[in-house]
């Protein structure tokens, strides 16, 4: 008998590798059902909140209203504490959006406020020893678009004075010439503000367009009319009422003119540093307009 040609037959090295294959697919199921099953019931356990319904967003400092916004189902794992649960819709109705909402997005705690922004907030914030008045400027002779609200100046005023004209002759009329003279006004005092040509507040400019959503916002400003808006042509000063008072009386000097300087910004506070992204927008457009 040839034994060449007899195969080498392993029955039981076939058997197991087919009864591994049996289980390999088995556990493979069992562990997709498994899988599958703990999906299924996550989705099921789910936390209802609220968010943004109304189309285009929610403005920013508007009172909130159960019309804008729905109640929306979310699994348990993908909530968090700051959210709005939709079993709290009664006690976030009428509060104050801080910023402008974007449509579809969840409400979160820290997006509103009980009361509406004032105007002008800082003016309820001055103290009761110091007042404010207003001082034509001319924007190119004063820093341009560097000096901005919060900043520090000093303020030098050169006035028309009338002094005597002596020719030596005591037993002479004596008769008068007119002498330029420059003081310094104020030595510092604080730009709180700066209106525009429509005697608005350009810091007020700015917030309502924060109000807006981000592509209204940048088409609002690449207009014409808002980069006008935003072109200081006064000062609001806030001083002493002994600074006010010097003011006043040079204030009656005829031929009068102001000279502003900037004075460092070291411990200063300046307003439009709460807005750094508009700012550059701003500054860019403004570069690319000219």
């Amino acid at each position: 008998m040839d034994l060449s040609t007899v195969k080498s037959v392993s029955p039981n090295k076939k058997l197991f590798k087919k009864i591994l294959a049996l289980l390999f697919s088995i556990a493979v199921i069992v562990v997709s059902f498994i899988v599958l099953n703990n999906a299924n019931e996550a989705a099921k356990d789910t936390v209802e909140v609220l968010k943004v319904s109304q189309s285009g967003g929610i403005p920013a400092y508007v009172p909130l209203t159960d019309k804008q916004i729905k109640k929306y189902a979310i699994i348990r794992k993908e909530y968090t504490e700051d959210m709005i649960l939709a079993e709290d819709l009664s006690s976030v109705t009428d509060k104050f959006t801080k910023y402008y909402l974007r449509d579809g997005s969840i409400l979160y705690k820290d997006q509103l406020m009980e009361e509406k922004p004032l105007q002008n907030e800082w003016l309820y914030e001055l103290g009761e020893e110091h007042e404010v008045l207003t001082l034509p400027y001319n924007f190119l002779e004063a820093g341009g678009d560097i000096l901005m609200p919060g900043d520090k100046v000093r303020i030098r005023v050169s006035f028309e004075q009338e002094v005597p004209d002596s020719s030596g002759n005591p037993n002479a009329f004596v008769s008068t010439r007119t002498q330029m003279k420059t003081e310094v006004l104020f030595d510092s005092i604080e730009v709180r503000d700066m209106l525009n040509s429509s005697s608005h507040s350009i810091y007020e400019v700015y917030k309502e367009v924060l109000k807006l959503s981000e592509d209204k916002r940048q088409e609002v400003m690449k207009s014409n009319d808002f980069l006008k808006s935003i072109q200081p042509r006064s000062l609001l000063l806030e001083g002493t009422r002994e600074q006010i008072d010097k003011f006043a009386k040079y204030n009656g000097y005829d031929g009068k003119k102001y000279l502003i300087t900037i004075l460092s910004r070291k411990n200063s506070q300046v307003i439009l540093d709460q807005l750094p992204t508009l700012q550059r927008e701003v500054e860019s457009w403004i570069n690319t307009t000219n």
